[in-house]
């Protein structure tokens, strides 16, 4: 996959993606109450999936963009592409926890349990609550098991890879 973005007839950038993954082209406006025009940014960003859990995030940018200004973006053949401005590397991300494996494992662990007694909650609740209590708590524990994966799973998933087969197993991820 590649892109390239061209602003007001100069010279285009180009993004490609060669891995599973995504390529997309980004234009954000502004309008702050203090000034009366409008400010904007482009950009091409890639993320790259093909070494999951971990995932390297590529960015190119593109530039500031006002009112008036022509964006032009198009979908190209596989093929060469510029240097990124950036790139992120999940798996150096300062979110990433556990440097020990054995406490990582001993994490996903507990939260394998976690999750049993939270199903627990919702099946109790599907039979003794009414159909919109059950939502709310259905909903409630949603989010909790989104975090723990958000806020723990992914993290330590990310620093130690090596355990993705055993978080499978429990059911942890899919």
């Amino acid at each position: 996959m590649r892109l390239s973005l061209t602003i007001n007839d100069g010279k285009p950038i180009q993004a490609s993606l060669k891995s599973v993954g995504y390529l997309s082209a980004h234009l954000n406006l502004t309008k702050e109450p203090e000034k009366e025009q409008m400010a904007g940014r482009v950009w091409l960003h890639a993320i790259d999936e093909s070494a999951e859990p971990n995932s390297v995030s590529s960015e190119w940018e593109g530039g500031a963009v006002s009112v008036g200004d022509k964006v032009e973006i198009q979908v190209l053949p596989d093929g060469d592409a510029d240097a990124p401005t950036e790139i992120r590397r999940s798996s150096e991300s300062p979110k990433n926890l556990f440097s020990n494996v054995e406490q990582a494992r001993m994490l996903l662990s507990a939260i394998s349990a976690c999750d049993k007694e939270l199903m627990g909650i919702i099946e109790r609740a599907r039979e003794s609550e009414s159909p919109d209590e059950f939502q709310k708590v259905a909903r409630a524990v949603g989010g909790i098991i989104y975090d723990l994966d958000r806020y723990l799973i992914s993290p330590t998933l990310r620093r130690h890879p090596g355990l993705f087969d055993e978080a499978k197993e429990m059911k942890l991820i899919k």
